[in-house]
């Protein structure tokens, strides 16, 4: 399944074949996290949830939703098979580590810009910016994802798993090899912002 997504989204984001091993991370970073509260959601409306803290709803002046929670941050970065924790492991076995405070850092960062203009745009230098934001990845990948997972059976809270072990099949492609330390970043920038947005946003 993994192998299936990674081949899919290089297909989709290569340009008369050619492609950035940067956008093919932002990508999969960004539907990767996106998979993180639609399986945060499944286990609130299957009345699993334990307290108020395992999902927060935040709604900003404009009447925009987001989530954050306990749940989210299972799925996203807790735990040996969340996607960031594949990721993470995807890069040390390349020698990269990312800081402890480098991750808290985007996690503060993106609760901090909220309903702001900043929200969702990654922190990376000029010349490491992903093709698209987040938000256009997910847009337009996430659609022909999840039919893609639902002709599979893949569960719903077994989609950031996949999508996590898509990113590590990534991290070992030798065309356009990157550093890793920056692999991890651009996945961490997209993801993260990506795990709070309201699913109703996305068609």
């Amino acid at each position: 399944m993994a192998r299936a997504l990674l081949h899919w989204i290089h297909q989709e984001i290569a340009e008369d074949g050619r492609f950035r091993t940067i956008d093919l991370l932002a990508a999969l970073g960004a539907i990767g996290g996106f998979s993180c509260v639609i399986a945060a959601l499944d286990v609130a409306e299957a009345g699993q949830c334990r307290d108020g803290a395992d999902l927060v709803i935040v709604e900003t002046r404009d009447g925009s939703r987001y989530y954050a929670g306990n749940l989210p941050n299972a799925f996203l970065l807790e735990g040996h098979d969340s996607l960031l924790a594949l990721t993470y492991g995807a890069a040390r076995n390349q020698g990269a580590v990312l800081p402890q405070e480098t991750v808290l850092s985007t996690f503060r960062h993106v609760a901090a810009t909220i309903g702001d203009q900043q929200f969702g745009r990654p922190r990376l230098a000029d010349d490491d910016q992903p093709g698209a934001l987040p938000i256009s990845y997910v847009r337009r990948l996430w659609p022909i994802v999840r039919q893609i997972l639902d002709m599979n059976h893949v569960p719903v809270r077994r989609r950031p798993l996949a999508i996590g072990m898509a990113i590590e099949l990534a991290f070992a492609i030798d065309e356009q090899r990157i550093d890793p330390l920056l692999a991890a970043q651009v996945v961490t920038e997209c993801a993260v912002p990506m795990a709070k947005i309201d699913p109703r946003k996305i068609p």
